[in-house]
């Protein structure tokens, strides 16, 4: 089966160049991390990562003794990594799927049960790389398709096996965008459609009102009506700006992407209380919640270290 492990522009360093590169060869690539003692919390660069990465920063700076440096920011996927192994940073937030099938040793066979992949990482990486994963968050940035709103207050359409259904039954003049890497993807459209059992007939009609886009700009075609359906990521604040209906993937097709702290684990072996602060958080981040705090800074320009401390605090965890 073939895997692209590139899921966004925005991660895409991570994807072909580390297969190209190999992962030690872009140890050297990433940003300037401080000189600061203490321990070092960081973050990728894109707007739900630093809201990760301060309400982890925040927490543990108010709720343990030990003193918490600022990394967020400093780079994609592999620089984190790659900094985590060489204990250059002490901790950050990583995504199950991504740890699965994009992180050393790279399997090609994606998970859908959150219990599951987490359980593998978990092994693998603690087994592996001496990297200790906590509980995982129950925000999910899985791969999600949408509908405009009003389409979808017309058709009544809810879920991904109600819109094969709807589409089986000759429904095929609706439009669609996506990005041309979902497009392709077995985790994309190829293997949904196969997932819910669309009428090839049927996925041949809809090919013809199937533009492909930047991701982007997906999510504004579709709310602005100018398509019907396309794909996103679960946790976009975007899917709020525009309103956006998210289709259930009621038969678990789209792997899981839960959020999930890495933490070295010769540290959290002499300071067990950063595991204890930091499990006492990844319940209350579901979707809807890390969604609504993007969405304040993406859309609404605020600062991502507040956004993190005013939830911490009406959460009574600061």
């Amino acid at each position: 089966m073939t895997w692209h492990t590139s899921r966004r522009s925005l991660l895409r360093t991570t994807g072909a160049a580390a297969g190209a590169m190999g992962l030690s060869s872009l140890a050297g690539c990433m940003g300037t991390i401080g000189s600061g003692s203490g321990v070092k919390v960081s973050s990728k660069q894109f707007t739900e990562q630093r809201v990760l990465g301060y309400l982890a920063y925040e927490t543990l700076s108010e709720n343990t003794d030990l003193e918490i440096s600022d990394e967020t920011g400093l780079g994609g996927t592999t620089q984190n990594f790659e900094a985590l192994r060489s204990e250059e940073i002490d901790l950050y937030w990583e995504y199950t799927g991504t740890a699965w099938l994009t992180l050393p040793p790279q399997h090609d066979d994606p998970i859908a049960d959150s219990d599951d992949i987490h359980s593998e990482v978990k092994q693998e990486f603690e087994s592996e790389h001496g990297i200790a994963v906590l509980e995982y968050a129950p925000l999910d940035n899985a791969y999600v398709l949408t509908a405009n709103p009003d389409w979808h207050e017309e058709t009544g359409v809810d879920s991904l096996s109600e819109l094969a259904a709807h589409v089986n039954d000759g429904n095929t003049d609706l439009d669609q965008v996506m990005n041309a890497e979902f497009s392709e993807r077995d985790d994309g459209w190829p293997g949904l459609v196969e997932h819910y059992n669309f009428d090839d007939d049927a996925v041949d009609d809809l090919a013809d009102n199937t533009r492909t886009v930047d991701d982007e700009v997906v999510y504004q075609v579709v709310g602005e009506g100018e398509a019907d359906i396309g794909m996103g990521f679960n946790t976009d604040p975007r899917i709020l700006q525009f309103d956006l209906h998210v289709f259930e993937d009621d038969e678990d097709f789209f792997p899981a992407y839960n959020a999930v702290p890495l933490v070295r684990e010769e540290l959290l072996e002499e300071s067990p209380e950063i595991g204890d602060v930091l499990n006492e958080l990844t319940p209350l981040l579901d979707t809807d919640t890390i969604r609504e705090m993007n969405n304040e800074v993406a859309n609404e320009d605020r600062n991502p270290q507040n956004v993190a401390s005013e939830f911490l605090e009406d959460e009574g965890l600061i």
